[in-house]
């Protein structure tokens, strides 16, 4: 992707927003200190209590040495998140407790959003989208230990001297870890707790954006090591350094740096095994990238450094967690309305599936502007394929799915119509094996981390996926476009869908393209499949 498409890119997320600038720390002056964890838990208290509809504070447990890992959640009508049709994005900091410039700038983004929502339409547009979870610090004791300086380790590791960006669990190695820092074992049960969509972790030593693969086994250090959302990655990563004041700049880099357009691969950087970017995409279908904020790790002067990351990063920030809402999205139901969990989407020519994750059986996949094949897959149940689906730059393709169970009866094979190359909405025979995701927090954390998450343990295994067909980034057709035939985009009850889907679900009654293929199945199926179009509908 060249550098004029990537602006294009970067255009389109940002646009003409006018988010009003402004700093927090001009209200509250502790936010430019070195302020510390006591100060995370009590402003985040504060901010609950002055937005409790906006505001959901917690900690994820005590450090060993007694210090709580706080954690922010922030959308509005924030006590229905959990089942509320919109993608989450959590940004982390301070993993590296000597690497401090995060800790102020999410801190500051917490007030920012709280703050803004009442007066600023961009702000609330955007919290009516999206949930944010933010942690400000994720090694409190390191950080408690460190010392100021530009280098060093000093405060970098947990109080047992665990190194957490080599402590997650690796796609690459089989075998099953037994033992990981009380703080890693936080983070991995909080991400099954909140499935998150889009991910940073901002760290200190550099100014770049880092993106997957941070380490693969047969590609040595140094060199190019490409994830199978790699072209996305690189939008990805450009959308957060060219949106922030300098990181693109060659002038900006520190000492021998030469990262064109502010960003990196991280194994071409160097080679990263079990970091919890890698992790986090592989095992919780979660797009992370790290931002290394700044060269020096731990700078003397606390305003300075506060007030400048803060202005430098405003627009990265919200660029980026405009993405969670790009590619497709939907929801996936049984014949009944009942929404399914568990389900594998697969996108042809990625070889990289995602589950349904959502409760109430949403879904989000980010993905470029360009032409693909998606199915829904469930075991049990039939997969759904859809061909032809067109996703453009600006808005995600709504798409949602009902899966028939094969214990309705048999499904023969899908015919066509003679008139239409393609098949769209076809009803897959093929029994999918999907394997579970794991679940982390089912308990005692020794047992849970033994059974569920280490690498080569069945319930932690990626699905296989990408089966079929090519990818290609044609772009720019009819907005949702689903091939020449489509099942209907409003498979789910319309009460679910955005405001903005309704207007196109009244469209389609009447547009007689849009009309289901015959699927010549068991009278029983039949009588599944119009149910579940006529709840839609009435």
């Amino acid at each position: 992707m060249t550098l004029v498409t990537a602006a294009l890119i970067v255009l389109a997320v940002v646009g003409s927003n006018a988010l009003e600038f402004w700093d927090p720390a001009e209200e509250f002056p502790e936010l430019n200190t070195y302020f510390d964890n006591n100060y995370i838990g009590k402003s985040f208290a504060t901010l609950q209590e002055k937005h409790p509809d906006l505001v959901k504070t917690s900690s994820l447990g005590k450090t060993p040495r007694g210090n709580d890992m706080h954690e922010i959640t922030i959308t509005s009508d924030v006590s229905n998140w959990r089942t509320a049709n919109k993608p989450s994005v959590k940004y982390v900091a301070n993993m590296h407790g000597n690497e401090v410039r995060g800790r102020g700038l999410l801190l500051k983004f917490a007030y920012y959003l709280a703050m803004s929502y009442d007066s600023d339409q961009d702000v609330r547009d955007i919290m009516d989208t999206t949930v944010f979870h933010l942690l400000p610090t994720i090694n409190p004791d390191g950080f408690a230990s460190a010392v100021h300086s530009c280098s060093g380790v000093s405060g970098r590791y947990t109080s047992d001297g665990t190194d957490m960006n080599r402590d997650f669990p690796s796609h690459w190695q089989s075998g099953t870890r037994l033992k990981f820092a009380n703080e890693t074992k936080m983070l991995m049960n909080y991400a099954a707790r909140v499935p998150a969509v889009l991910g940073i972790s901002f760290h200190d030593g550099a100014l770049v954006t880092n993106y997957p693969w941070d380490g693969a086994p047969d590609i040595a250090s140094g060199k190019y090591a490409a994830s199978p959302d790699d072209a996305l990655f690189i939008t990805m990563a450009k959308t957060y350094s060219l949106n922030h004041k300098s990181m693109y700049k060659p002038a900006a880099q520190c000492g021998h740096d030469d990262f064109k357009d502010g960003i990196t691969n991280g194994n071409k950087w160097y080679k990263v095994f079990n970091g919890m970017q890698d992790w986090n995409y592989m095992y919780n279908d979660c797009f992370e990238v790290t931002i290394e904020l700044g060269c020096c790790k731990y700078p003397s002067d606390a305003a300075a450094t506060f007030g400048d990351v803060w202005s430098d990063n405003f627009n990265s920030m919200f660029a980026f967690s405009k993405l969670a809402n790009s590619g497709i999205k939907g929801r996936v139901t049984d014949f009944s309305g009942n929404p399914l969990k568990d389900v594998t989407i697969t996108v042809s020519g990625i070889d990289k599936t995602i589950k349904v994750r959502h409760p109430e059986g949403y879904f989000w996949r980010p993905l470029l502007a360009g032409t693909y094949n998606v199915s829904a897959s469930k075991h049990g149940y039939y997969t759904l394929s859809r061909k032809s689906v067109v996703v453009l730059e600006n808005e995600p393709t709504l798409m949602n799915f009902i899966l028939i169970p094969k214990s309705q009866g048999e499904i023969k094979e899908t015919e066509k119509d003679e008139e239409d190359e393609d098949t769209v909405g076809e009803i897959d025979e093929e029994d999918d094996e999907d394997e579970g995701e794991g679940n982390y927090s089912n308990g005692d954390d020794e047992d849970m981390i033994q059974n569920d998450i280490g690498p080569g343990s069945d319930d932690f295994r990626e699905t296989d996926g990408g089966s079929g067909g090519e990818e290609t980034q044609e772009g720019n057709q009819d907005k949702g476009m689903i091939g020449d035939d489509t099942i209907d985009n409003d498979t789910a009850d319309n009460d679910n869908r955005d405001d903005g889907s309704k207007d196109n679900t009244e469209k389609d009654k009447d547009d007689p393209s849009s009309r289901s293929r015959d699927l010549s199945p068991s009278v029983l199926v039949v009588v599944s499949i119009l149910f579940g179009v006529l709840r839609t509908f009435c």
